[in-house]
């Protein structure tokens, strides 16, 4: 009986042992499977996360590589050049130079400052000279003054390409930089010198507090001339309200001035021509790439508006939105053009706003008008030509020299046409520095309290540029001449 006692016993003691190495094993897998999960869970987790964020950044490989590369170059200069860097310059310096290599003077990138600047335009209140610049092939081009501006006051006009500010050179310089330079405290003064036709000029403006007043109304006899400075927020509404007022007037006929407009908000131009073009129709059509949008109007057409008979006035001045409105007019009958050949600015910018409120502007589609027309680098050429007089578009002449007796040279041509705008009695308009002009210049400079020598001195000259300005601003020619044939 012990014997079959202790058998038993020992056989129960190893089936214990048994059980004890059967549950350690079973507790040691579990633990290396646990492992195993959460080593692979973590992996998978990993490369989840590494894929989701490759996804998101939109990027392909190669495009993070060189992402990749270009944070290590600004890791290796801030932190090992032998002089302090500043982390904000660098990354500045980084997205400037992207922007650059776009070549395209329609893309910007702006600090925060430079930003408020921006929006400052964009609602119509700044101190500056009230001129559109745009950065053109490395040049620094006046796209339009705005009227009654400083700028258009004193003789700034569009395509004038600026080389210096306050006689410092502005070469290579970005567009922002130039323009903080442009602008100023109100009262001081800024001269520009500018290139027209290849000439050189200096002109001097004093920087007065801009408040672009988006749309304003005049009656010239049975005419309504609504003259659109810019396309900024509520112009749409500004100018419905105009033609309603006008509408009760009794007047039927409308003339909108568009000259020297360089643009603005893209969806403030949709919007005014929906008040004149019907609901569902096509005012612009944009591209990029093999896509394309037609962008419509949404609301019914204004029922005063259908009772106008609308002309357009344009000129080289008129740009972007100004173009897409004009475009848009014309494509569908609803305007007669008159004036010059537009701008010719056939591309969209959007912005991109950063968290530290700096501001990417950039191009990112192109647009044609409803019939497909694309007029970038072309304009609108209207279809009645009405040609500014001669004078407003004479060429600058150089004031570093001094013409006299028995020159000749295309600049005296100039002197003979601008003098006779003037009212004074020019014998002939010749190449050719002759007495009679030289009398002239006498009875000029006699008129207007100057050194009477007959001489074309840089005095002179400044005395004889400022009159023909003030007389361009002061009589418009090329409004009275569509004025007499819409009468």
């Amino acid at each position: 009986m012990s014997d079959s006692k202790d058998t038993n016993e020992l056989n129960n003691q190893h089936e214990e042992e048994k059980q004890t190495k059967y549950l350690n094993f079973k507790k040691s897998k579990l633990i290396w499977i646990l492992i195993a999960t959460i080593l692979i869970t973590a992996i998978v987790t990993v490369f989840a996360t590494i894929g989701i964020s490759h996804w998101k950044s939109g990027l392909t490989n190669d495009q993070r590589s060189e992402v990749k590369k270009i944070e290590e170059v600004y890791r290796t200069l801030n932190n090992e050049y032998y002089k302090n860097q500043s982390s904000e310059k660098l990354s500045n310096a980084a997205i400037d130079g992207m922007v650059k290599e776009l070549d395209d003077p329609y893309s910007d990138y702006m600090t925060k400052n430079e930003t408020q600047s921006f929006n400052e335009d964009v609602s119509g209140d700044f101190v500056g000279i009230g001129a559109e610049m745009q950065k053109k092939n490395d040049k620094i081009e006046i796209t339009s003054p705005m009227k009654q501006s400083p700028a258009e006051k004193a003789g700034l006009k569009p395509k004038d390409v600026v080389t210096k500010v306050d006689g410092k050179s502005i070469k290579g310089q970005p567009l922002e930089v130039i323009v903080k330079k442009v602008r100023g405290k109100q009262g001081t003064n800024v001269t520009l010198t500018i290139e027209r036709g290849g000439q050189s000029h200096d002109i001097k403006i004093k920087r007065d507090k801009i408040h672009v007043k988006s749309v304003e109304y005049k009656k010239h006899g049975n005419v309504g001339v609504f003259t659109i400075n810019k396309f900024q927020s509520s112009t749409s509404a500004e100018l419905k309200s105009a033609i309603i007022k006008a509408h009760k007037e009794g007047v039927r006929k409308i003339v909108l001035d568009l000259r020297n407009n360089p643009g603005g908000l893209l969806d403030e131009a949709v919007k005014m021509a929906n008040i004149f073009i019907d609901k569902g129709e096509t005012v612009l059509q944009l591209e990029k790439g093999k896509d394309k949008e037609a962008i419509k109007t949404s609301n019914d057409a204004s029922k005063e508006a259908k009772d106008m008979d609308v002309s357009i006035l344009v000129n080289k001045g008129s740009a972007s939105a100004s173009e897409v409105f004009t475009g848009a007019m014309k494509d569908h009958n609803k305007a007669k053009v008159y004036g010059s050949k537009t701008f010719g600015k056939g591309i969209v910018q959007t912005t991109h706003e950063f968290k530290d409120g700096s501001l990417l502007k950039f191009t990112n589609m192109k647009w044609l008008t409803p019939k497909a027309h694309y007029i970038h680098g072309k304009g609108i050429k209207p279809d009645v030509k009405i040609d500014s007089p001669a004078y407003e578009s004479l060429n600058v002449i150089p004031n570093d020299k001094t013409y006299q007796l028995g020159d000749n040279s295309k600049h005296v041509k100039t002197m003979k046409v601008g003098l006779t705008a003037l009212g004074y009695k020019v014998d002939n308009e010749s190449n050719d520095f002759d007495n009679s002009l030289e009398n002239v210049i006498k009875s000029f400079q006699r008129d207007n309290n100057l050194n009477v020598d007959g001489k074309f001195t840089k005095q002179t000259n400044e005395k004889f540029t400022q009159q023909l300005v003030d007389k361009a601003n002061e009589k418009d020619t090329v409004l009275n001449t569509l004025l007499k044939k819409l009468n």
